[in-house]
C-alpha cells in the first residue's frame, strides 16, 4: 500500500481507456426535477476499425466499475490486430462502458429509488446520444440485471444480451409452461436420460434451490435490509475499512490469481473517490428491484450465456436452462474454468465467446438490426 500511486494509475486508465462525460436527458418520472432528468454520465468509448462491427454496451455491476472492461476493450474493438486474433471477417464491437450514476465519475442520483430500471433508461439514452439506435449489451452479476431491464423495457434498441453464469429463478408455470415442464421432467430423471435432459446436466439438477443459494451467499451488502447510509458513513471515515469491504466482496475471485495489489486498490479507489454512499444506495434499490421487477414476465430478446465453473466460496449458480423460462436462450457455452467476473478473470474466453455468440445470432437471423449499415451483408 505504501508504494501505491494513484496518479500513475490515473495515467494508465487515461491512456488505455478513452473516457468522456456527457449530459444525458431522460424522463425518469413525472416528478423528476430538472437536475434528475439531466445527468452527467461518465463512460469509456472505443470505436472499432473492423469491417463488421456492432455497438456493444458493457454494463458493470457492484463492486466493479467501468475499469472492469480494461482487459477486453481493445480485443473487442480490434479483433484482427489484438490477441486473441480473429479472422479477417471477425466480428468487432464499438464498445461503450458507462459508469452507473454514483460509481466512478458519473454524477450520483439524489433519489432513493434509483436502481436497475432507471440505470437501464440512462444507459439506453446514452447509446442513442452516441448515435447507436440499436445495440447489444453485456453484463454479468448485477450488470446482467441491468441488461435484463434493457431487454424488458428497451427491446426496440437493445437487440440482444450476453451474460455469464446468471442467477435466475426456476421457470414459472404461469409465465413459461413449456420451460417449466422441461425442467420438471429433467429433474425427475435427474438429467441422466439424454433425450429428456432438455439442455440440463446432472450437476444442474443437483444445484441448490434459489432460496438455498441466497442463504449460502456471503453478500451482506446485497441484502435489501441493510442500511446503506449507516454503512457508508463508516466506510467514508475509514479507507482501510472500505478496502476491507472490497477484499471481502472479491475474496472468492482472488484464488484465480488474476489480481495484483494495485488492482485491488484501483477497484477500491473507484468507490473511495466518489464516496461509497451512492453506490450502496443503488445496490439496496437494485436488490429490491431484482426481487420484485426482474422476473415478472418473459422477454423474447435473444440471450447468450457463458457458464463458468464455481469458485470455492461462491454458491452454485442457477442452471443455465432456467433462463429459458424468462428469456429467449439462443446460445450457451459451458466452461470448466472458474470465473466470478469473466471480463476480468477470464478475458480471452470472454472475448472469443462474445464474438461467437453475437456472430452466430447474426448468421442465424436471430439478431437482426434495422440499421443494415451496422453489419455487412454477405
Amino acid at each position: 500500500m505504501e508504494e501505491y500511486n494513484w496518479r500513475d494509475q490515473e495515467t494508465t486508465f487515461n491512456n488505455r481507456l478513452p473516457q468522456f462525460r456527457t449530459t444525458v436527458n431522460v424522463g425518469l418520472s413525472s416528478t423528476s426535477s430538472g437536475d434528475e432528468a439531466r445527468r452527467k454520465l461518465h463512460f469509456a468509448h472505443t470505436r472499432s476499425s473492423a469491417e463488421r462491427a456492432i455497438p456493444l454496451l458493457f454494463c458493470h455491476g457492484w463492486p466493479p466499475s467501468f475499469t472492469e472492461v480494461i482487459k477486453i476493450i481493445d480485443q473487442l474493438s480490434n479483433p484482427i490486430s489484438t490477441p486473441p486474433r480473429g479472422s479477417q471477417d471477425a466480428l468487432g464491437f464499438h464498445v461503450v462502458a458507462p459508469s452507473i450514476p454514483g460509481f466512478g465519475f458519473s454524477d450520483a442520483s439524489s433519489g432513493e429509488t434509483f436502481g436497475l430500471r432507471k440505470t437501464a433508461e440512462i444507459f439506453d439514452a446514452l447509446m442513442k446520444r452516441l448515435g447507436y439506435e440499436e445495440y447489444v449489451a453485456y453484463g454479468g452479476d448485477w450488470g446482467f440485471k441491468i441488461c435484463r431491464m434493457l431487454a424488458l423495457h428497451h427491446q426496440s434498441s437493445c437487440r440482444a444480451i450476453y451474460t455469464n453464469s446468471p442467477d435466475v429463478p426456476p421457470p414459472a408455470p404461469r409465465i413459461a409452461p413449456v420451460a417449466y415442464l422441461k425442467y420438471q421432467v429433467a429433474r425427475l430423471t435427474r438429467g441422466r436420460i439424454p433425450f429428456l435432459r432438455f439442455g440440463y446436466t446432472p450437476s444442474d439438477i443437483l444445484a441448490p434451490s434459489r432460496t438455498q443459494r441466497e442463504r449460502l451467499s456471503n453478500k451482506p451488502f446485497e441484502d435489501q435490509s441493510f442500511r446503506p447510509q449507516t454503512t457508508a458513513h463508516s466506510l467514508c471515515d475509514s479507507p482501510v475499512g472500505l478496502l476491507a469491504c472490497m477484499l471481502d466482496a472479491i475474496r472468492p475471485s482472488l484464488s484465480l490469481k488474476q489480481w495484483s495489489n494495485t488492482d485491488i486498490l484501483n477497484w477500491t479507489m473507484m468507490h473511495w473517490l466518489p464516496g461509497p454512499e451512492a453506490a450502496l444506495r443503488w445496490l439496496r434499490q437494485a436488490s429490491l428491484e431484482a426481487r420484485k421487477d426482474c422476473w415478472k414476465r418473459y422477454s423474447p430478446t435473444p440471450l447468450g450465456i457463458s457458464s463458468f465453473g464455481k469458485l470455492a466460496e461462491e454458491p452454485i449458480s442457477s442452471p443455465p436452462p432456467w433462463t429459458e423460462g424468462w428469456q429467449r436462450l439462443c446460445w450457451l457455452r459451458r466452461h470448466e474454468r472458474a470465473a466470478k467476473w469473466p471480463a476480468w478473470d477470464a478475458p480471452e474466453e470472454t472475448v472469443i465467446d462474445l464474438r461467437e455468440c453475437f456472430g452466430e445470432m447474426i448468421e442465424r437471423r436471430l439478431l437482426v438490426f434495422h440499421d443494415t449499415s451496422l453489419v455487412r451483408e454477405e
